[in-house]
């Protein structure tokens, strides 16, 4: 592959020479359409860019050199052009990949509704069985059909409406109201975090619809409002500690994440503490002046560093964290060999620059200079 680089980039430049047509611009389109060619065939490793961009370079100069227009202007074209180049495939690589990960997005979200719809339609296929037997079987068969249906009321877009329709009940019911409450919302939230992978995003909008829905339920009831909104809330903090104890019990077990699933987990679970607190100030701007002072004391509570939820969460934290550290050894050799590279890099850019600057300012000096002395003769004639 390097041989067909450099045949190609310097018969490339014999041809332009021939046909008056070597320029510094000329030269730029030679070496970056052979580098970029030949970058979409590199295996992995960066290596092999370095490789081609130093013969594609060294082509082009060894050309340029025997054609006797080794210039400043056209070296420069020739070493952008090779670095532009490699640059360029990456890039492209880079765009198709966004590409289908955005139409893998979009097919899983068409495949989610799918499943969703099946599942409805399963749920309903579970109580047309029921139909077919008469009291003991038919009661087992409905109730089996509902508890299936609990375990995926995120999936199915109805967790909202669930909770709220379980909390009007356990208003009507009546005591222990709060004790059914914090158990209805502990159990949503850790019913519909568990549906899919752990995140922050995720938990502040299941603890959202959660939390707003029981609110809405009491005021809707017109009492219990601050009894209800208080246990709601626990419920919600119990759940979220809940589902996080169980993620970071997965870490430990299956030890399948990967680095980068595990950095994103260390800051989601870091996250927590404070978008609890901000989803009971949210929720508190909506709801009615019973509910809101009481999520408005609740959400300054959470603020505070030593809240259980927390505690948790940096508990969750660490965990991620060690499991980092374990995959972390050949990335930290790696991460070391990088910043060393990057540190001698930039020691070399600001020289560069130094000089760059130096060079300007010489110029702007000579330039001065020859204007006054243009003055100077202009004077003496």
């Amino acid at each position: 592959m390097f041989t067909t680089v450099r045949t190609r980039i310097a018969e490339a430049i014999r041809e332009a020479k021939k046909n008056n047509e070597l320029t510094a611009k000329k030269v730029h389109e030679i070496v970056h359409e052979a580098a970029a060619s030949a970058a979409k065939d590199l295996k992995t490793g960066s290596d092999q860019a370095r490789k081609l961009t130093k013969e594609s370079i060294s082509a082009a100069a060894k050309e340029l050199e025997q054609a006797g227009d080794a210039t400043h202007d056209t070296i420069a074209a020739a070493v952008s052009g090779a670095v532009e180049g490699v640059k360029h495939s990456n890039a492209e690589v880079i765009k198709a990949a966004e590409k289908d990960i955005g139409e893998l997005k979009a097919k899983a979200a068409a495949e989610q509704e799918k499943l969703a719809e099946n599942m409805r339609e399963s749920l309903e296929g579970a109580k047309e069985a029921a139909n077919e037997f008469a009291d003991k079987t038919r009661d087992q068969i409905t109730e089996a059909a509902a508890d299936a249906k609990l375990k995926m009321t995120e999936l199915l877009g109805i967790t909202r409406d669930a909770v709220k329709a379980a909390v009007q009940k356990a208003i009507e019911s009546g005591p222990p109201v709060d004790e059914h409450v914090q158990k209805i919302t502990r159990d949503a939230v850790v019913r519909a975090v568990g549906e899919t992978k752990f995140s922050a995003e995720r938990t502040r909008e299941i603890s959202d619809a959660v939390l707003s829905a029981a609110v809405e339920a009491a005021q809707e009831a017109g009492k219990e409002i601050k009894e209800t909104t208080q246990a709601a809330a626990e419920g919600v903090r119990e759940g979220l500690a809940t589902a996080m104890d169980k993620t970071r019990a997965h870490i430990e077990e299956s030890r399948e994440e990967t680095a980068e699933e595990l950095q994103k987990l260390k800051k989601d679970f870091h996250a927590v503490g404070d978008s609890f607190s901000e989803v009971l100030h949210r929720v508190a701007d909506r709801s009615e002046k019973a509910a809101k002072g009481t999520l408005d004391a609740m959400a300054e509570d959470a603020r505070k560093a030593g809240s259980h939820l927390r505690e948790l969460a940096s508990k969750a934290a660490h965990t991620a964290g060690d499991r980092l550290e374990e995959l972390g050894q050949k990335t930290k050799q790696f991460g070391e060999k990088t910043s060393h590279a990057i540190a001698q890099e930039a020691s070399e850019l600001g020289s560069r620059m130094v000089s760059v600057a130096k060079g300007a300012a010489v110029g702007m000096w000579e330039g001065a200079r020859k204007a006054s002395s243009g003055d100077d003769n202009k004077k003496e004639k």
